[in-house]
């Protein structure tokens, strides 16, 4: 859907290493739970990150927090810029964000943002590798793979959003 044959910038000498195994995402057991779900709420609650990760989400989220304690759609491009240490493309960051369908006075929580954070380094790992000879499914988690497998037939007959669908076929 986003990514082509459009070229975008990545410093790949940077500390930043786009990776698969540091994030694990799950499919509830109940799938009709997916008809109630906004990807936002799905990633903040079907997501866990590794501790580094943890650690490194969590002080971008500080940075960036409102008094509230939670993140504006406003600041939400300039901290997932943070998480990529100013190495990763601004239109790449802009596209996840509009994938998230989300709306200008929504706030996001911690969970969220990791969950937010973590797909958006899938998301740039799927571009970056696209043309890579390594197999992307041996880099997740085998319980990921395992939970993915069949995606469309576990989401048969679920109405669920097409935006929500369109993040897990990216997952």
């Amino acid at each position: 859907m986003f990514y082509g044959k459009t070229s975008y910038s990545y410093t790949s000498t940077s500390s930043v290493v786009l990776s698969q195994k540091a994030t694990r995402f799950w499919i509830p057991f109940d799938v009709k739970l997916f008809e109630t779900l906004t990807p936002k709420e799905y990633l903040g609650k079907y997501c866990r990150v590794n501790p580094r990760q943890y650690t490194l989400y969590k002080r971008i989220f500080d940075k960036h927090k409102n008094i509230e304690a939670e993140l504006n759609i406003e600041a939400l491009a300039d901290a997932l810029f943070d998480v990529y240490m100013g190495t990763m493309d601004n239109r790449l960051i802009r596209q996840v964000i509009i994938l998230l369908d989300l709306s200008s006075n929504e706030k996001i929580t911690l969970n969220q943002f990791i969950g937010i954070a973590a797909f958006s380094e899938r998301y740039c790992f799927k571009i970056f590798r696209q043309f890579d000879d390594i197999d992307s499914q041996l880099q997740k988690d085998i319980l990921e793979i395992l939970d993915f497998s069949s995606l469309k037939w576990k989401l048969f007959g679920i109405n669920i959003s097409p935006t929500l669908r369109e993040i897990l076929k990216l997952i």
